[in-house]
């Protein structure tokens, strides 16, 4: 009959969400079963009298009393699914942010329909996007730093709670999940965007250009010249930036990488050092 919540509203637990009125098939079904209980009442009180006068048996008064329980639970059935009032206001159990509203006024709305999610502020999580490199080195209870690009004194602190193990299909990324305490969450608006800082553990790798880098059918590799020779070597990339890359595999420290001139290169070639 009505809806007074909207998407987005801050409300208290209590606070009316909307107003609904039980259908009438709904309380024909309850007047049905409270007419079955007080029938199963006045007949289990006439079927006690003839056993008293020796007219009904112990079937049939073991028959009235499985009847009345019967009409009992109908009934309660009933009431607890609110069948029994004409109209009731349904109201916020807990206090925090409205996130949806997925009804309107005048439907007829299903019974276990859900019609508002009410986000906590004290559960408020921060979903993030980790680069799938990334994702292999971080663990769940890894400390975060979360910035505001927008809001430069929004700095908080939190802990990665889960991290998938699959990459999202429309972000290339995979998603983790930061919990912030209810301390901090208060403070932020639901949907804002943050930027998440992660500390990795430190790893020992050789940086080199872009440019010195070359991939086949068997993977990206570099030339390394050694005697004015040039030798194929496979690598492996720990991180490419576009302008440098990380290599944790097949170079070491002091090696002559070939940097420009590698397409023409082969396997073995003699190479002129400039």
């Amino acid at each position: 009959t009505s809806v007074v919540a909207r998407t987005g509203q801050v409300v208290r637990a209590g606070d009316p969400i909307g107003a609904a009125r039980t259908a009438p098939s709904a309380l024909v079904t309850y007047q049905q079963a409270s007419s079955a209980l007080s029938f199963a009442q006045k007949d289990l009180a006439h079927t006690r009298e003839l056993f008293a006068e020796q007219l009904a048996t112990n079937s049939q008064l073991a028959a009235a009393i499985k009847s009345l329980d019967d009409a009992k639970t109908a009934l309660t059935a009933q009431r607890q699914i609110g069948a029994g009032t004409d109209s009731q206001i349904l109201r916020a159990g807990v206090s925090g942010i409205v996130t949806s509203v997925s009804v309107s006024r005048g439907d007829r709305v299903p019974a276990n329909t859900t019609i508002a999610s009410i986000a906590t502020r004290d559960w408020l999580v921060v979903d993030l996007g980790l680069e799938p490199s990334d994702a292999a080195r971080v663990a769940p209870g890894d400390g975060v730093d979360l910035y505001s690009p927008q809001n430069s004194s929004i700095h908080l602190r939190g802990k990665l709670q889960s991290i998938d193990g699959m990459m999202d299909p429309k972000s290339r990324l995979v998603n983790a999940v930061v919990l912030v305490n209810a301390g901090t969450a208060s403070s932020l608006v639901l949907g804002t965007v943050l930027q998440a800082n992660i500390a990795l553990a430190p790893i020992r790798s050789v940086v080199v250009p872009h440019s010195a880098l070359m991939t086949d059918g068997n993977g990206p590799y570099v030339f390394v010249v050694t005697q004015d020779q040039a030798h194929r070597k496979g690598v492996r990339i720990t991180l490419d930036t576009g302008h440098e890359a990380l290599i944790s595999q097949g170079i070491k420290a002091g090696d002559q990488v070939v940097v420009s001139g590698n397409a023409a290169l082969k396997d073995g070639m003699h190479v002129r050092v400039h």
